[in-house]
C-alpha cells in the first residue's frame, strides 16, 4: 500500500525474480526502508523448503581450537544467507543427543559436526533424520548419501614431527595420547608408532600414555612419564592442550624444557605460540576446516534441491605439517 504496488511485485523487488523498472523498484525500496520491513525466514521456509539455517557442533567450546574453525564456517554461511546455531555438546552424549533433537525440531537444513569426539549414535540420529551432515572423521556406515566427511591426514605431520625430535638425537620418545576408546586417538598412536620405525627405533621402547585431551591430563601424563626409566627426553602429545599441561608440570618440577624435555603437540592453537618456550606442534589449518566444512554443506543442499542424491564429493582431505618452535632442542640433561 505504501509503495502503490502488488504483494508479487514486492516479492519480486525482494528475490529479483523478475525484471521491475526502476522507479517502481525506488518506490518499493523506498516504503521498506520507511517500514523498516523484514521479510519472514518463517514464511520462506514453507515456500522454499529451507530455513537457511545449520547447527554447528562441537564437543568443547572452551578448547582454543574450536575458534577458528567456527569462524570459517560462520564467514562461508553469512556469505550464503545461512545462519549457524553454534551448539556445545561438553563431552556428554545426552547433551549431544538432546542438542541434536533441538535442531531437528528447528528443521535446520544441515548439520557440521566438527569434532571427532562425537558419538555415533548422534550422527545416526540426524541421517534417520535425512538431515544432511558433514563431519570430521570417519562416516558411520550406511549414511553414504546424507554425509560427507572432511578427513584430516595426519601422517605427513607427525612424521615430521618424530623424524625432528630423532634429528635432535632423542632415542627415548614418548607419546601422551587420548582415551583407549578414541578412534582418533588409536589414529595418531598407529602414526606415532610407525614414525618411529621409519626412524629406525624400537616400538616397544616407547612409553605410551592415554591422557583426557586437556591441560590437566598432560599435567598428569608428566608425572608418569618422569617416573619411567629410562626416562623419555622428548614426547609427542595428542593436541596442544596436552602438551601445554606437560610444559607447565615440567616447570613445577624443575624441568627445563627444552634442554631435559623436548615437547611436540598437535593442532596449533595461538596460545600455543605465545607459551614460554613456545611450542612445536603439528598444525592443523582449523580456518580451513571451517570454511571447507560449510561449503560441503551447501554443495550437499544444492545437489539435493537440483533433485540429485546430494552426496557430493563425500571426503575431502586436509594435510598437517609441522611448526618448529623453541619447545624442541638436542636433548643436554641427564644420561638417558
Amino acid at each position: 500500500e505504501r509503495a502503490g504496488v502488488s504483494k508479487s511485485t514486492v516479492s519480486h523487488v525482494i528475490n529479483d525474480t523478475r525484471h521491475v523498472e526502476a522507479a517502481t523498484k525506488q518506490r518499493v525500496t523506498a516504503a521498506i526502508d520507511e517500514l523498516g520491513y523484514r521479510p519472514s525466514s518463517v514464511a520462506r521456509s514453507l515456500v522454499s523448503k529451507r530455513t537457511k539455517t545449520a547447527g554447528l557442533l562441537v564437543t568443547d567450546v572452551g578448547n582454543p581450537f574450536y575458534p577458528e574453525v567456527i569462524q570459517g564456517a560462520e564467514e562461508i554461511a553469512l556469505e550464503n544467507g545461512y545462519q549457524l546455531f553454534l551448539c556445545n555438546c561438553s563431552y556428554d552424549p545426552a547433551r549431544g543427543l538432546r542438542v541434536v533433537h533441538s535442531l531437528i525440531e528447528k528443521e535446520v537444513d544441515g548439520v557440521l559436526c566438527l569434532s571427532s569426539s562425537l558419538s555415533a549414535e548422534l550422527i545416526e540420529t540426524l541421517t534417520k533424520n535425512k538431515t544432511p551432515v558433514v563431519m570430521l572423521g570417519k562416516a558411520p556406515a550406511g549414511s553414504a548419501d546424507l554425509t560427507s566427511t572432511i578427513s584430516i591426514n595426519f601422517k605427513p605431520g607427525i612424521s615430521e614431527a618424530i623424524a625432528h625430535l630423532v634429528d635432535l638425537e632423542h632415542h627415548h620418545i614418548a607419546h601422551i595420547g587420548g582415551p583407549e576408546s578414541h578412534w582418533t586417538a588409536q589414529e595418531r598412536r598407529d602414526l606415532f608408532k610407525r614414525a618411529l620405525q621409519e626412524n629406525g627405533l624400537h616400538v616397544d621402547d616407547a612409553v605410551i600414555l592415554a591422557g583426557n585431551l586437556q591441560i590437566s591430563g598432560g599435567r598428569k601424563a608428566l608425572l608418569a612419564l618422569m617416573a619411567k626409566e629410562p626416562r623419555p627426553s622428548a614426547v609427542f602429545c595428542f593436541n596442544d592442550l596436552t602438551a601445554l599441561g606437560v610444559i607447565w608440570e615440567a616447570r613445577n618440577q624443575g624441568i627445563r624444557i627444552p634442554s631435559e624435555l623436548s615437547v611436540v603437540g598437535l593442532d596449533d592453537i595461538e596460545l600455543g605460540s605465545v607459551v614460554s618456550p613456545p611450542l612445536t606442534t603439528v598444525a592443523l589449518p582449523r580456518y580451513e576446516i571451517g570454511v571447507l566444512a560449510m561449503q560441503t554443506l551447501l554443495e550437499k543442499l544444492e545437489r539435493v534441491d537440483g533433485g540429485g542424491q546430494g552426496a557430493a564429493e563425500r571426503r575431502k582431505i586436509i594435510d598437517t605439517q609441522l611448526v618448529i618452535r623453541e619447545s624442541t632442542a638436542y636433548f643436554q640433561g641427564k644420561t638417558r
